[in-house]
């Protein structure tokens, strides 16, 4: 049986280490912290807990497809819990925004700081969520080792849509000039 080290307990570390030893291998997972987690960690001091890592659950998806390679569930592990508001922005010390957790409150949110912007706010959502899907399911799964992979038709097609050579803050400054709203997205 080869053996293997895995450096790092975080979801990349984890998600290593565990696929590898499904595969056959005796892995050895390694983390400098007192508990596994990286950025999901979290830690108490004084009667607080603090969340050291994501706030947002991004990519549920991804963390379904890694849970169903072992026949379980996200739901076997852990429930989510949706809060509204999501979360505070804050921009001064008595300047903050709630971020509603219902899209169309959401909507309403940016057109009353930017005029229009609401619906601006749902075509910058839809065109992230082909970008997201076309990234996702045409690149993130490959594994990376030849130039070849890139060259897929979907991905050229789609090249000029998905804005490769810009950057999202360009994206953002094209169709909002509310600065609040730039920076928040």
């Amino acid at each position: 049986m080869k053996k293997i080290t895995v450096i790092g307990a975080g979801f990349s570390g984890l998600s290593a280490a565990t696929c590898l030893a499904s595969d056959g291998f005796d892995v050895t997972l390694v983390e400098k912290q007192n508990a596994p987690g990286g950025r999901a960690r979290k830690f108490s001091a004084d009667g607080f807990t603090f969340d050291m890592g994501p706030s947002w659950y991004w990519m549920p998806d991804v963390f379904e497809k890694y849970f169903a390679k072992f026949g379980k569930k996200v739901s076997d592990y852990y429930q989510l819990e949706r809060l509204d508001p999501s979360y505070r922005v804050f921009y001064g010390k008595e300047d903050f925004l709630d971020i509603p957790a219902s899209l169309e409150k959401l909507c309403g949110l940016f057109d009353q700081l930017e005029r229009g912007s609401g619906n601006k706010l749902l075509s910058f959502l839809e065109e992230g969520k082909i970008k997201y899907e076309i990234g996702v399911n045409k690149l993130v799964y490959q594994p990376g080792l030849r130039w070849s992979e890139l060259l897929q038709w979907e991905v050229i097609k789609s090249s000029f849509h998905l804005q490769l050579f810009s950057s999202v803050s360009n994206q953002v400054r094209k169709n909002f000039k509310n600065e609040r709203l730039v920076q928040l997205l």
